[in-house]
């Protein structure tokens, strides 16, 4: 059942990831435009695209994190060693899992510290935007958490495996 839910949770965070890169392409497409074209620049569109790229930022950080994509994670898997391979694969969840809960626990004091903030122009609040550092570490804690309650994951069919 938490599997399941897990593989919910994942899959809408790929949807987010997907749309907000989506509509940072069109606003950013849409600032072009009206610069150049009706000489009229959009005053909102440059702090939009800035708040999705960050959020494209970090989800994009725990999608790599669930491929196993990021440099660092791969280094020991040249020595060819299948237990050292688990037992450094086991020490970086350890220690990235203490690392963003730890982080997590401090962006949510920011993001108190943040909430009555606006932004400049759009006038939302700055917690919003910083929220993505939040999500992409519940995201990597809860993937480190279902891996170890229900085995190693299939790799991706685009990560080479030798």
């Amino acid at each position: 059942m938490l599997l399941k839910f897990w593989t919910g949770v994942e899959w809408l965070a790929r949807a987010v990831l997907c749309a907000l890169l989506s509509t940072m392409v069109i606003v950013c497409l849409g600032q072009v435009i009206s610069r150049y074209v009706f000489n009229d620049p959009l005053t909102w569109s440059e702090e939009l695209a800035r708040f999705l790229f960050v959020w494209v930022g970090y989800l994009s950080a725990w999608f790599a994190w669930t491929k196993r994509a990021h440099i660092a994670l791969d280094a020991v898997t040249y020595l060819r060693v299948p237990a050292l391979e688990r037992a450094c694969g086991r020490i970086v969840e350890a220690l990235v899992l203490v690392y963003c809960g730890w982080t997590l626990y401090a962006c949510l004091g920011f993001l108190r510290l943040t909430s009555n903030q606006p932004s400049a122009v759009l006038d939302v609040p700055m917690s919003t935007v910083y929220a993505g550092y939040a999500a992409m570490c519940v995201l990597i804690i809860g993937d480190i958490l279902i891996g170890w309650a229900y085995g190693p994951r299939q790799p991706s069919p685009a990560v080479p495996q030798e």
